[in-house]
């Protein structure tokens, strides 16, 4: 089987609503659930349920979980050459606003918050030891971007995009003695009704590709809570471990490994068998 969860990026309470509604209501229609990755200080402005209506009732539905994308998701450092709100932080201020962002959302939401999502991708192990202090379930960033070092909680990078969902799955049904995870990723700015012309998505594609993910009998959907339930802290930080590992290697050993996806299991059980899939 193959476990795909699916993360989507930046709502908050000055983002796009009507496309939200439009995300959320093909959710619906194919009964798909997500991780919704919500900023709690957009714009300077602390988020409260009467400005995410739809948020709070989707949640409640059960259609989507919602994790903490950082606090206001603005870059601590202006000229850094790599943004993020939170590496190169003390602790003291990490913690601050880690733990500030995840009460406003539980406020708003009425439930716990277990995952971190970092603006930009980007963490140091200082943030990684602030949330295993906190109780945090997963944090999940870019594979590209920091590690997770040791503790109970368990990293589960960006394995895609949204748009590479498909092309990921036919790569995982060549590695068929090996458990796969995908971590697909999407935001407001993959879709053409968020004004950008040229972006890769429609509203309706989005719907196609839910109804398409829903009929194939190999996969399994889940949140990213639910996700990193299925192993083991310690089995995940070995699967992104190989993940990267397989990444630095020549491309030829690179082309029998999976690209897409995270291996809990040992390397061997990921060799690619030979032929294409369908």
């Amino acid at each position: 089987m193959i476990d795909v969860a699916i993360r989507f990026d930046d709502p908050s309470a000055v983002s796009d609503h009507v496309l939200e509604h439009g995300i959320l209501h093909a959710m619906a229609m194919h009964d798909v659930c997500a991780t919704f990755a919500v900023i709690p200080h957009a714009g300077q402005h602390a988020l409260s349920a009467g400005d995410v209506p739809h948020l709070v009732e989707a949640r409640q539905s059960g259609r989507m979980e919602i994790a903490q994308h950082g606090f206001s998701h603005e870059p601590c450092q202006a000229e850094a050459s790599l943004p993020s709100e939170f590496a190169g932080l003390d602790q003291a201020e990490q913690m601050k606003k880690i733990v500030a962002g995840r009460a406003t959302l539980e406020q708003v939401f009425g439930c716990a918050i277990p995952g971190f999502v970092p603006p930009f991708n980007t963490f140091d192990h200082i943030t990684a030891a602030v949330l295993s202090e906190q109780g945090f379930l997963y944090l999940s960033a870019g594979s590209e971007h920091g590690s997770v070092e040791s503790g109970r909680l368990t990293e589960l990078p960006r394995t895609c995009q949204l748009t590479e969902l498909r092309p990921a799955l036919a790569e995982a049904r060549r590695h068929p003695h090996g458990n796969l995870a995908i971590v697909a990723v999407m935001h407001h700015y993959d879709f053409q009704e968020s004004g950008r012309t040229d972006a890769p998505l429609t509203l309706e594609q989005l719907s196609d590709l839910f109804r398409w993910l829903r009929q194939q009998p190999d996969v399994r959907l889940h949140t990213l809570s639910r996700l990193a339930s299925r192993h083991d802290a310690n089995t995940w930080r070995k699967a992104v471990q190989r993940n990267r590992w397989v990444q630095r290697q020549h491309w030829r050993i690179r082309s029998v490994f999976p690209r897409y996806g995270l291996m809990p299991h040992a390397l061997f059980r990921y060799v690619r068998l030979t032929g294409t899939s369908t």
